[in-house]
């Protein structure tokens, strides 16, 4: 079976030959590693980054490759905000699009397919997808509302305003919510077939599990729901400490939990086992960065015989910084390759 087919298969709580194992997001470390930043991937043409990607993955034998991934503050700068491209990494929001809530009603959300840079990684995505698309599985991702309304709004305000003004936040929300559907949309037209939302502001490190309920919860099922509607699995994404809300995240409709390295697995398998998947865990500085081969592997088998099913795929738990070593990831591959599903 290949990449493609275990993946769907493993959304759907079936069993598959082997553990399925992905990186999460990767584009600045796949570009870094051939020294390009982001900014410098937009100007060498959709052909050259897509083959990129392509060869990259040969190496690598991710069941999953991201075209796309750290580019998400694009939509934003594509409807009138401001970033700045770092030398490593993924671009910084320099400053809050909206100074008010009602700022909400003169957005033009049009700027997005209009955006010569998201053009380009969506043509990076169609070239891609026609190129590797019926064995490997091609996604994309975007931050999540609750994290799209930080950015746009201003965390400081953000958290202020759940307190003082729930009608403004609740605005804002469902603006970045279909912010969010409507950019991840153009990558389905363009050949994904997998979306990753990440809504790291959602973490338990910054909201309480009510606040999650009440002002995160909505807004992810609201896109979930959309985006299955135009065929595409979703899997989310929180930064952070989710122990106490893993039992609300099945009612996203999500297909995929991606889980930062301070969630305990075997917590996880007790209560999202049987209603979708989950993944992640392996911490991706001290364990996939700074780690040997030989650690990575034993980090990897402790995650497997943690998570305990069929219901689990190994990635690092969050995006891979750009120093990670590729064997690093190898020894990753390798480990769930080489696990006995059976």
């Amino acid at each position: 079976m290949d990449s493609r087919g275990i993946i769907l298969k493993t959304l759907n709580l079936q069993k598959t030959p082997r553990l399925p194992v992905a990186i999460l997001s990767g584009g600045a470390w796949t570009f870094n590693r051939k020294g390009l930043t982001l900014e410098d991937t937009l100007s060498i043409g959709a052909q050259n980054a897509a083959q990129i990607l392509e060869e990259t993955n040969e190496l690598i034998h991710s069941d999953i490759v991201w075209p796309g991934s750290g580019y998400h503050n694009l939509a934003i700068r594509a409807i009138g905000g401001k970033i700045k491209f770092r030398a490593k990494g993924t671009p910084d929001i320099q400053e809050e699009l909206l100074k008010e809530a009602k700022d909400v009603d003169t957005v033009n959300l049009d700027g997005l397919k209009e955006d010569a840079d998201i053009g380009t990684l969506a043509e990076t995505t169609a070239i891609l997808s026609r190129a590797i698309g019926k064995k490997t599985l091609v996604g994309t991702s975007q931050w999540g509302p609750f994290t799209l309304a930080g950015h746009v709004y201003g965390v400081e305000r953000l958290m202020r305003s759940i307190f003082r003004d729930k009608a403004a936040v609740h605005a804002v929300l469902d603006f970045t919510s279909e912010l969010c559907y409507r950019y991840l949309k153009l990558y389905i037209h363009a050949g994904v077939e997998i979306v990753s939302v990440a809504d790291p502001t959602s973490s338990g490190d910054l909201i309480s599990r009510e606040q999650f309920r009440e002002f995160s919860l909505p807004y992810l099922k609201k896109v979930t729901g959309k985006l299955a509607d135009a065929g595409v699995p979703v899997s989310i994404h929180i930064c952070g400490n989710i122990a106490d809300r893993l039992d609300l995240i099945p009612e996203t409709g999500a297909k995929n939990l991606s889980l930062d390295y301070k969630v305990d697995l075997k917590k996880a398998s007790e209560i999202l086992g049987g209603k979708m998947t989950f993944s992640g865990n392996m911490n991706p500085v001290a364990i996939m960065q700074n780690g040997t081969p030989d650690g990575v592997a034993a980090a990897c088998r402790e995650c497997i015989r943690k998570a305990g099913g069929s219901s689990y795929i190994l990635m690092p738990g969050c995006d891979l910084p750009p120093a990670v070593p590729q064997e690093n990831l190898l020894a990753m591959v390798q480990t769930a390759k080489n696990d006995d599903v059976s």
